[in-house]
C-alpha cells in the first residue's frame, strides 16, 4: 500500500510542478522540465520529512546503516531541493520584474540565495532527523553516539596543530600541481567570491563558520555513529570519510589534487571524534581548515 500511495503521490507532484513550470515562461526554454524536476524534489523531500498520509511509517527504530544512507540521502537531496526551490522562486521574481518594468536582481545575488537556501534547508532537515534520537544519545562521547559534548582542551589545541598541517599541505599541493584558473574562476562560488559587497562576505561566513558545525554534526556525528553500530570505528572512520569525500566532489572536480586535503580534514577530524569522545574538536579543525583554503584561494586569484 505504501508503494501505491507513493506511485501516486509522485505523479501529483510531478503534474503539479509540470504546470507551474508551463506557466512560468522566464524559467527558459526547457522551464516544463524544470517544474517536473522542482515536483519530484518535493516529493522526495515530503517523503524523507514522512509527510505524506500512506507513505509515511513509523519512527525506524535503532540507528544503523539504513539510517546513515538516509541521512547522507536527505542531506544532499534536501540541499538540492531547497535550492531548487529558491531558484525558481527568483525566476518568477525575474518575471514578475521584467513584467513591472523592473530591473532583475543581480546573478550573482541569485547565485547565493539558491546556495544559501539550499544549505540551510539541508541543516534543519538533517539537525531534526538526528535530534530524533534524543538528548542522552546526541550528547553521548561513545562511538554510537553523536558526541555532541566538550571536549579537554588539549583536543582543540591537536585541532589547531592537525590544520596547520593539512593548510601546509593545500599550500605544497597548489605549487605542485597548480590549478586551472580560468575553469576555478568560472564557477558559480567563484563568481559570488569575485562580487563586490555583502554577497562575499555572507558566502564566507557560510563556508567558515555555517558549513562546519552542520556537517560535522552530520558526518562525524550522525552518520559515523550509525556505522559504528554495525561495523568498528576504524571501518566507520573510512567509510565517513570517502563518503565525505564524495559529497565534495563537485567543490573539487576542476581540481582533483583538492580531494587530498578533504580527505586528510576528514580522516583527522574522525580520529578526534573517537580520540576524544567529542565532535567539537573537528568543528574547529574544519573551521580553519575552510578559512585556510579561502585565504589560499585569496591568494591565488
Amino acid at each position: 500500500m505504501r508503494v501505491v500511495s507513493g506511485i501516486l503521490w509522485l505523479a501529483f507532484f510531478c503534474s503539479a510542478g509540470f504546470v507551474a513550470g508551463a506557466h512560468l515562461p522566464q524559467i527558459g526554454r526547457h522551464h516544463d522540465i524544470v517544474g517536473l524536476d522542482a515536483g519530484v524534489a518535493v516529493f522526495l523531500a515530503a517523503t524523507l520529512l514522512g509527510w505524506l498520509p500512506g507513505v509515511r511509517r513509523e519512527r525506524p527504530e535503532g540507528w544503523g546503516l539504513v539510517q546513515a544512507f538516509w541521512l547522507v540521502a536527505g542531506f544532499v537531496i534536501m540541499q538540492l531541493a531547497g535550492a531548487l526551490g529558491c531558484a525558481l522562486a527568483i525566476k518568477a521574481i525575474v518575471w514578475l520584474a521584467v513584467r513591472a518594468g523592473l530591473p532583475p536582481p543581480p546573478a550573482h545575488e541569485s547565485v547565493l540565495a539558491t546556495v544559501v537556501a539550499g544549505y540551510l534547508t539541508s541543516a534543519l532537515w538533517s539537525f531534526w532527523y538526528i535530534g530524533r534520537l534524543g538528548p542522552a544519545r546526541v550528547q553521548d562521547g561513545a562511538a554510537t553516539g553523536i558526541a555532541w559534548r566538550r571536549a579537554a582542551g588539549g583536543a582543540y589545541a591537536t585541532a589547531v596543530l592537525f590544520a596547520a598541517l593539512i593548510i601546509v599541505t593545500v599550500v605544497i599541493l597548489v605549487h605542485v600541481f597548480p590549478p586551472n584558473m580560468a575553469a576555478v574562476r568560472n564557477m558559480p562560488s567563484a563568481k559570488v567570491f569575485g562580487a563586490p559587497g555583502w554577497p562575499a562576505a555572507i558566502l564566507v561566513l557560510l563556508a567558515v563558520f555555517l558549513a562546519p558545525p552542520v556537517e560535522e554534526y552530520v558526518f562525524r556525528g550522525g552518520v559515523f555513529a550509525a556505522l559504528a553500530s554495525r561495523v568498528s570505528p576504524l571501518w566507520a572512520g573510512v567509510i565517513t570519510t570517502a563518503v565525505f569525500m564524495a559529497v565534495h566532489a563537485p567543490e573539487k572536480i576542476y581540481y582533483p589534487a583538492g580531494f587530498i586535503d578533504v580527505g586528510l580534514m576528514a580522516a583527522a577530524a574522525a580520529w578526534m571524534r573517537v580520540k576524544f569522545g567529542s565532535i567539537r574538536p573537528g568543528i574547529l579543525l574544519h573551521v580553519l581548515y575552510n578559512a585556510g583554503l579561502l585565504f589560499a584561494a585569496g591568494t591565488l586569484a
